[in-house]
């Protein structure tokens, strides 16, 4: 019988196409292998991700009727978190709608038992703006910042004691072989997220995309994600006359596959947190090109060792920086050489330790 340890509840909103949402259910498998009793409250019946643990999905069987749908879920979720009856409950949650939130704090939550993560540097997404929550996070055993730019941010804002930085982590597990070899032929150019336009902004990124050398040899942008704007950019796509040379794939439970096969990935975004998507691609020898966008981007690449950091913002200058991964073949393999080297302080095992020695 398996010599289980604390146990450890999981809150998150869904278990797909968020990095947040990644992360969440890495860590459930990671903690199970520790021998922690694991489960997960998901809120959304979105399940694309491995996991590990007993699952509560709060998002089966939903009414119709908006008030019925957020009354009945409150309750689902209320009978979810006594029923575990965990040491500790880490919230992965976006937490930005007050209401439901003092909801939660009043009649759900025991903050000794609660971790809350922060995994944007707009760090209101995961607290409400009301002074009474600063209060409450204060009291929880620890509130985590995935990066040391949201840490910064937290100490600006609120004078938390209990800030602890840990930061997403990458497991080594082999790489999938699927359909994928059927589907995509090399060279071509990545970019992966949620197709979010005010976040990540792929519009901008195809706009920049037809001006590089990349579009000019022919070399395929391919976007992998799913998300609001998904209609937005195909109209874009498709009035630009450039469906033959960008390709949005949708979700891709083995994107690791595609990240190995990618000349480099692109990240154009305003704002991140700890982006996975630059980590992972590292962590399996794929170049990557990114905005210095608060925050993450500049605490993963180190600019001309692995990849190149852009820029905040400077569209003209991520142009440049695509083409020299296109033309500069030297530059190129240098950085492809220190790509996985350069991320092992984020590898499971480094990082697990640390929320080891928050849990016990």
């Amino acid at each position: 019988m398996q010599n289980f340890k604390k146990k450890i509840s999981i809150i998150t909103d869904s278990l797909s196409l968020g990095g947040a949402e990644r992360i969440a259910a890495k860590l459930s498998v990671e903690l199970h292998k520790m021998g922690y009793d694991v489960s997960i409250i998901c809120l959304r019946d979105e399940i694309t991700y491995p996991f590990k643990g007993e699952l509560y999905n709060l998002g089966l069987k939903e009414s119709k009727f908006k008030i019925i749908k957020q009354l009945s879920k409150f309750f689902k979720f209320k009978y979810a978190y006594k029923i575990t009856n965990s040491d500790y409950y880490i919230d992965f949650r976006t937490r930005n709608r007050p209401v439901m939130e003092w909801c939660f704090h009043q009649f759900i939550f025991d903050l000794s038992k609660i971790i809350f993560t922060i995994h944007s540097y707009e760090v209101f997404f995961h607290i409400p703006k009301y002074k009474w929550f600063f209060k409450d996070y204060s009291k929880a055993p620890a509130v985590i910042g995935v990066s040391n730019g949201i840490i910064n941010r937290l100490v600006s804002l609120f004078p938390f004691s209990n800030l602890k930085y840990i930061p997403n982590f990458y497991n080594s597990e082999p790489l999938h072989k699927t359909a994928f070899n059927a589907e995509i032929q090399t060279p071509f150019l990545l970019a992966v997220g949620r197709l979010d336009n005010s976040t990540k902004q792929f519009d901008k990124l195809i706009e920049a995309y037809i001006k590089t050398i990349f579009f000019k040899d022919k070399v395929p942008l391919y976007i992998v994600g799913e998300g609001p704007d998904k209609a937005q950019l195909e109209f874009q796509i498709k009035q630009g006359d450039l469906e033959n040379l960008v390709c949005l794939l949708g979700f891709k439970s083995e994107v690791k596959n595609y990240m190995k096969a990618a000349k480099c990935i692109v990240m154009s975004s305003h704002t991140e947190g700890f982006p996975m998507v630059l980590l992972e691609a590292l962590s399996i020898g794929t170049p990557v090109v990114s905005f210095d966008c608060p925050s993450g981007p500049s605490e993963l690449i180190k600019d001309g060792e692995n990849g190149i950091l852009v820029e905040n913002q400077n569209f003209d200058a991520l142009i440049n920086a695509m083409d020299k991964m296109h033309t500069d073949a030297e530059f190129y393999n240098y950085c492809k050489s220190n790509a996985i080297t350069s991320v092992e302080k984020f590898s499971a095992k480094n990082v697990i330790s640390m929320w080891e020695q928050l849990l016990d």
